[in-house]
């Protein structure tokens, strides 16, 4: 009983502290199913509090100097004015003489919400749908803005990804897929060295991150573990985290349940208002991936740097600095990205526990970040119980879908070639359904392949030859996968139009596969599935302006 009324505390009070900066009316609060709740409006905002503006000096001196920013808001910071302010607002984007480069910002325009849901019920704990359709939302709009604004800057300078909290994961992935794209030979792919991401407060930030210790359960808020630096390539990451903040740098309960617990609400405190103050703290910790190009901060606050003295400070009450001294050698605050040990022997997390005891019974945990469904499909592993929402790279779909005509149309012509239709006697020779005139289905997550069948045809048509079996024609790309980059989607848009030509490789193929099946030849058609893996149909979803406080 007591562990229950422990998880409800706890569960309660990530509902509150998730919930910051709501203006009344906004009607973005607490909902469950058709139920709104009446909105939260706390006391602190950050564009409220006085900020200290200077370049940190772990950030490359040049960034914002002939650059694009895209800029993804935090939960339900729906105009990005409060990651402006801890951003664009102290600094960041300035040369470290304190002029401001100016580079133009994009506000990624995406639901910022944070959600889930219980049997089916959705239950929007701020904003307006699931963590999960949000992040993934958040990461097709983002890439489509990252090509608009490298074709605006003539494809020279540098593309800034900026992110905080749920954004954090979204930038990350805007990252993995450009990465993708440009490793991948996509023509109009932007290159490594021209991008730079900044994320703050990354949710799945090394060991500590929430996504590694949460177990991945809870239906639209699935957790993704830990990030593999690689997957982003040469591009230059930048990721920090001020210690005790609950998202970036929570404890491992199973190593210290003491410390997790004891900081759980100051550090959701400091997560959603005092990572703005990232200049009056210290950096106590940097390191440097072993693979890929990013670089991680860690950030220690002011006074004695403990959460609890952090949060009653900031909120009016002045605690010494000794009282922050001596709860840290009380009960001693996370170190975020330290590996938790007892007696020189890593303990894994809660998630890495599920991970490990998934495999062993042959299980799949739930995932939804793009990486991580495609490291699964390359090994050949089902994704299917995390399903994505619709999220993916515009560009990516569309070069893939373009290739997968391209393969249809070669198909088709093989199959000419090698099958000569002879015209039915006074029959039609069966339907030839195009793909153009039947519903297909959506579009397959990462590591999902299709398989389609011929279209039987009646028995008296003629057979000329049943040597090969014939093919299925590939998926067509829908008309809503024109997406940027735009010279690219110049390009293959006219690929997608139905030619004369294309219709009549298509029809004899159809023909060819009729005859073969009335004869009584094999049809099985094996699947011609060309799609790299991880590629979804793009999704955007306009979210609403709003000025929020704290975000989460």
């Amino acid at each position: 009983m007591r562990r229950v009324l422990l998880s409800l505390t706890v569960f309660l009070s990530v509902g509150l502290f998730l919930q910051p900066g709501f203006q009344p009316g906004s009607a973005h609060a607490l909902g469950i199913g058709g139920i709104q709740f009446p909105d939260i409006d706390p006391p602190v905002s950050i564009g409220d509090q006085d900020l200290t503006r200077t370049k940190p000096d772990w950030l490359p001196p040049s960034l914002g100097e002939n650059a694009s920013v895209i800029l993804v808001p935090g939960t339900t910071d729906y105009d990005g004015s409060d990651q402006m302010a801890r951003t664009d607002g102290i600094g960041f984007y300035d040369s470290p003489e304190g002029d401001h480069y100016a580079p133009d910002i994009t506000t990624v325009d995406y639901p910022a919400a944070f959600g889930l849901k219980v049997f089916g019920l959705q239950i929007d704990l701020a904003g307006v749908g699931t963590f999960n359709d949000s992040v993934d939302a958040g990461t097709a709009t983002g890439v489509a803005d990252a090509y608009a604004a490298w074709q605006k800057q003539d494809r020279q300078g540098t593309v800034i990804v900026n992110g905080y909290s749920q954004s954090g994961p979204v930038a990350m992935n805007i990252a993995y897929e450009l990465h993708k794209d440009y490793a991948n030979g996509v023509d109009g792919a932007i290159p490594d060295q021209n991008v730079v991401v900044v994320v703050g407060a990354d949710s799945r930030f090394p060991n500590t991150g929430v996504e590694n210790v949460v177990p991945s359960f809870i239906d639209g808020m699935y957790t993704n573990g830990d990030r593999d630096p690689a997957d982003t390539g040469d591009i230059k990451v930048i990721s920090y985290c001020v210690q005790g903040d609950a998202t970036c740098g929570v404890g491992n309960p199973f190593a210290d349940p003491i410390g997790t617990f004891f900081y759980l609400i100051p550090g959701f405190y400091t997560h959603a208002f005092l990572e703005s103050h990232v200049n009056d703290y210290t950096p106590i910790k940097k390191w440097d991936s072993d693979d890929g190009n990013t670089t991680y901060v860690v950030l220690k606050g002011d006074g004695g740097g403990n959460p609890w003295g952090m949060m009653l400070r900031d909120i009016g009450i002045p605690v010494p600095e000794e009282v922050d001294e001596a709860l840290n050698t009380l009960v001693p605050v996370p170190m975020p990205g330290e590996q938790a040990e007892i007696g020189g022997h890593a303990i894994p997390t809660p998630r890495e526990l599920q991970e490990q005891i998934y495999q062993r019974l042959g299980w799949t945990v739930p995932a939804t970040d793009p990486d991580v469904l495609d490291k699964r499909s390359a090994a050949g592993e089902s994704t299917d119980q995390a399903p994505k929402a619709g999220a993916g790279t515009a560009a990516a779909d569309k070069t893939e879908l373009a290739a997968d005509k391209t393969a249809a149309d070669k198909t088709a012509a093989d199959k000419t070639d090698a099958v000569t239709p002879a015209p039915a006697s006074g029959t039609d020779a069966g339907p030839n359904v195009s793909v153009d005139e039947t519903d297909s289905g959506p579009q397959k997550s990462a590591g999902q392949t299709e398989s389609s069948e011929s279209s039987e045809s009646p028995d008296d048509a003629p057979v000329t030859s049943t040597e090969e079996p014939t093919e299925a024609p590939t998926e067509e790309p829908t008309a809503d996968a024109t997406e940027t980059p735009t010279d690219r989607a110049e390009d293959s848009s006219t690929d997608q139009t139905d030619s004369p030509s294309d219709d009549s490789a298509e029809q004899d193929s159809g023909d060819a596969s009729s005859q073969v099946e009335s004869s009584g030849g094999d049809t099985d058609s094996p699947s011609d599935d060309t799609s790299a893996p991880g590629s979804m149909t793009g999704q955007s979803t306009s979210g609403e302006s709003d000025s929020g406080g704290g975000d989460s």
